[in-house]
């Protein structure tokens, strides 16, 4: 048995659903990607689940109706990588019609949440982003809230998810010590689903980049449950994460891109790390 399934994008044009109840453990959310060739145009009507869809590169143009009234109306976005620029997204709620158009081609990643009633469309253009770069050595990090948990960056936008982004240094950890989110603490944490997807450079031309993904789950002596490591070497994957600790490291001389998005029966978390860890200060993404 995985716990932590790796996911393949088939490059389909338009919309792709990647992780779903169907197919995965996830309870609260699933993941797609939308793919769009130069001059094309795409319409869809988001149905039973909210998303979250953010910009990974090229240019879109995206109007959203909702409840009988345009809320989104020609908005714009462009990015040329995940690595050097901000991000552009868009909300969209249950019932909303999304129409995207491509002047130049398009790829972008979409997280959605599974529930019937959502918040108002919203358009995040890169200015409203939340972006920083704590850490040190190899622990150091950029940092992107796009959609927060309430109190945080962007809190009111969505309903269920909780959406960022983060990119290592050439050899560097994203979320190390290992944390989790599958457990709950009333009026303080819920169980949370996270669905992680990657991108990754090399620092050489000719050389293949390359990160791991670890994930383990511990008993209340510390003794391993399970343990496992994916080795990702590709732009077109994403990682289901049900259950248990989790963190990511690049390869020597390559940088990791990491998009992240959490779904649960509600918003409000505090992480757990792994305590063996807690000579080191914890750093969520």
């Amino acid at each position: 048995m995985s716990f932590t399934k790796v996911y393949r994008f088939q490059d389909l044009n338009g919309y792709e659903s990647v992780i779903s109840k169907g197919n995965s453990e996830m309870k609260f959310m699933g993941f797609g990607r939308i793919l769009l060739k130069a001059g094309q145009t795409f319409e869809y009507e988001v149905v039973g689940e909210e998303h979250a869809v953010v910009l990974q590169s090229g240019d879109f143009t995206v109007t959203v109706e909702y409840d009988d009234k345009t809320v989104i109306d020609g908005e714009k976005g462009v990015r040329g990588n995940v690595y050097d620029d901000l991000p552009t997204a868009f909300y969209a709620p249950p019932r909303a019609r999304v129409r995207l158009y491509s002047e130049n081609g398009m790829e972008a990643r979409v997280f959605t949440a599974y529930c019937e009633e959502g918040n108002a469309p919203y358009f995040c253009p890169p200015e409203n982003v939340e972006e920083g770069e704590p850490g040190e050595y190899i622990y150091k990090r950029k940092y992107r809230y796009i959609f927060g948990q309430p109190g945080k960056h962007n809190g009111d936008i969505t309903r269920l998810l909780i959406v960022g982004e983060s990119v290592s240094v050439p050899g560097g950890w994203i979320g190390f010590p290992a944390h989790r989110h599958d457990y709950q603490i009333e009026g303080k944490e819920c169980v949370l689903d996270e669905i992680f997807s990657f991108r990754v450079k090399s620092g050489s031309e000719s050389g293949q980049g390359g990160l791991m993904q670890h994930g383990y789950d511990l008993t209340a002596d510390n003794e391993k449950i399970w343990d496992e490591v994916n080795v990702i070497e590709s732009d077109n994957t994403a990682v289901a994460l049900p259950v248990g600790y989790h963190t990511t490291v690049a390869l020597p001389g390559s940088t990791a891109y990491l998009l992240w998005g959490l779904a649960g029966p509600c918003k409000q978390y505090k992480v757990q790390f792994d305590e063996r860890y807690s000579w080191l200060e914890g750093c969520l993404y």
